[in-house]
């Protein structure tokens, strides 16, 4: 099999193994495949094709692959969601909230919560969300207590 050959399909296999492996790590040996491939067609010997694989492969993986994982990054970058909105609100306790865990409602729905600064929040409590981590808000006091009935 002639060398062209064989770095070509290297080539070709590098690019569907860049499927299976992001990170366009193999997508850079890929290049750098079909420049030696180009090099052996043209009938330099397998020290120049080697230097040519190696010298298209380092340019590539520090010049371009930053560049497109840093577009590829663009569209990926933070999904937001309606949570964030919860932030500033008033609940109400409706089951005790430690540092740990307890339930607030909020518009109409139950939430996980913890205190923020580990007080203990009786049930009836008004609370302010400070934050939400994950699915669970973070809440502080808000300084005005329900009458039981």
């Amino acid at each position: 099999m002639e060398a062209w050959l064989v770095w070509l399909i290297l080539g070709i296999v590098l690019y569907i193994l860049e499927i299976f492996v992001p990170g366009l790590i193999p997508a850079c040996f890929g290049l750098g495949c079909f420049a030696a491939a180009i090099t052996a067609a043209l009938d330099f010997n397998f020290t120049a094709q080697i230097v040519v694989f190696t010298a298209v492969t380092f340019i590539v993986f520090v010049s371009i692959r930053p560049v497109f994982l840093k577009l590829l990054s663009r569209t990926r970058n933070h999904v937001t969601t309606n949570i964030d909105r919860l932030v500033g609100m008033v609940g109400i306790v409706t089951d005790e909230v430690s540092n740990l865990q307890g339930w607030v409602k909020l518009e109409g729905e139950v939430w996980n919560s913890r205190s923020e600064d580990g007080q203990t929040l009786p049930s009836g409590t008004f609370v302010r969300v400070v934050r939400v981590e994950g699915n669970k808000l973070i809440v502080t006091a808000n300084g005005i207590h329900q009458k039981s009935n």
